[in-house]
């Protein structure tokens, strides 16, 4: 101790700092906030794709597009739809769940008459496929309209019924829309319309049209080659026959799910449309007419004969790529199937049956396809 003080040891300084990292070291501090900005919009579309991979069966079966759809009722409908009478139907899937069907018929004078009641009838009845979005009572006006259509240009002896399915989880159907589900779903419907309108006496006189719009086309094709082994084996086993499939119309078809992703997100830095290989709806129009052709294959001999179909697309389809329906025209020519295209000028993805040039295309396939008697 030196004159009276004690000796006084300084403390020791700690520097406080964080270690340096990659980013730190590699990066200017004047780039943290754009490159945090960047990690943020990344991080965003990275949370958007999971979410869009995961709740793709909402985003592809809009059943509650537009709000309330679900609850529409028949009724709401009826003047728009005279003379057409519709009537609410309830089917099971294969596997036992609930479905909706609306069926619309035109009373005729020319049925009702005790001479003509006496003669056979040629029976038409058109199985309708709609789209992924809405309910049935609101696609009823315009399958009124080609109804209506198809009984004037109907001869005496042939009468028209029009059949519309709601898949599982649309309008009054129960469950939950999947593709497994919706192609039970497809299958049971054809099954009820041949034998509901089919008579004992002669099954044969009844024929089938099946009208897809949109992913209902991919619907309506994905059923036919378990309809025509139906009606093969029926025939093997001589007993009842299901009725023949005349005619199949696709109208403003869908290919793929990848050409709808990218007709929705056309920009190619957006990474919505490179999303297609994590999709479990693989719903193809492409490889529905392939699976058409191996069913031929597959029964060489057979007795039924595969439809005859026609592609009503629309010129300005603003849901479909226009390079779709020339696609699936040519797929078909290549595998050998009876198929011809019909563009309607002018339409949109839901106007081709509309407008009076694809009406008319519509009406005249189907009564031709349905003159004669298979």
């Amino acid at each position: 101790m030196a004159n009276g003080f004690a000796r006084t040891h300084p403390w020791p300084v700690r520097v406080l700092c964080s270690p340096r990292t990659l980013f730190t070291e590699s990066i200017p501090p004047i780039l943290y906030p754009p490159c945090i900005f960047v990690g943020l919009l990344l991080g965003l579309w990275t949370w958007k794709c999971f979410w869009i991979v995961i709740m793709q069966n909402k985003l592809l079966y809009l059943s509650w597009l537009p709000p309330f759809s679900r609850s529409d009722t028949v009724a709401e409908y009826e003047t728009q739809c005279k003379p057409v009478r519709w009537e609410e139907k309830q089917i099971c899937s294969l596997d036992g769940t609930k479905l909706a069907i609306c069926e619309g018929h035109i009373p005729c004078d020319k049925h009702e008459s005790s001479a003509q009641a006496r003669q056979p009838l040629n029976k038409v009845v058109v199985c309708y496929f709609q789209g992924n979005g809405g309910s049935t009572p609101l696609r009823l006006p315009l399958l009124s309209q080609v109804l209506k259509g198809l009984s004037a240009e109907a001869p005496a002896e042939t009468e028209f019924k029009v059949v519309a399915l709601s898949y599982r989880g649309y309008w009054k159907s129960s469950g939950r829309a999947t593709q497994s589900g919706i192609q039970r779903d497809a299958q049971a419907f054809l099954n009820w319309a041949s034998d509901t309108y089919s008579s004992e006496e002669d099954s044969t006189r009844l024929q089938l049209i099946l009208w897809g719009h949109s992913l209902g086309s991919a619907v309506a094709t994905s059923a036919i080659p378990a309809h025509l082994s139906r009606r093969e084996n029926a025939q093997l086993r001589g007993s009842r026959v299901p009725a023949q499939i005349s005619g199949v119309v696709m109208e403003a078809p869908t290919s793929s799910i990848k050409d709808m992703l990218i007709s929705l997100y056309p920009q190619r830095w957006l990474p919505y449309r490179y999303l297609w290989p994590f999709s479990w709806n693989t719903w193809c129009n492409a490889s529905n007419l392939t699976q058409i052709v191996d069913w031929r294959e597959e029964y060489p001999l057979a007795m039924s004969r595969i439809p005859p179909i026609l592609i009503l697309s629309a010129e300005n389809d603003e849901v479909i790529p226009p390079y779709v329906a020339g696609q699936l025209e040519q797929k078909g020519l290549d595998l050998g199937l009876d198929i011809f295209r019909k563009e309607v000028r002018g339409a949109m993805h839901t106007e081709a049956p509309m407008k009076e040039d694809g009406r008319k295309a519509l009406i005249q396939f189907i009564c031709d396809r349905t003159s004669t008697t298979g």
